[in-house]
């Protein structure tokens, strides 16, 4: 018999709380910043969010959803 693993706040609010965070500079740097390098990192800061969106969508199209685990008897 396997005993599961207590889950954790921070198991399961990591990946929310860090993309939130990196928007929030993306906005921020956007709206404060002047120009030049500050833009260039507002955009990769708000794309990143986009990309793990477009990731997890394509591994939900070829039937391996993120969750599913292999189990073992």
């Amino acid at each position: 018999m396997t005993r599961r693993r207590r889950s954790t706040f921070a198991g399961h609010w990591a990946w929310p709380i860090g993309l939130a965070l990196l928007t929030l500079f993306g906005l921020l740097s956007a709206l404060i910043g002047e120009g030049g390098v500050w833009w260039w990192l507002s955009w990769a800061a708000l794309a990143a969010p986009l990309l793990v969106i477009a990731h997890h969508l394509r591994r939900a199209r070829k039937g391996r959803p993120h969750h599913a685990r292999a189990r073992s008897s």
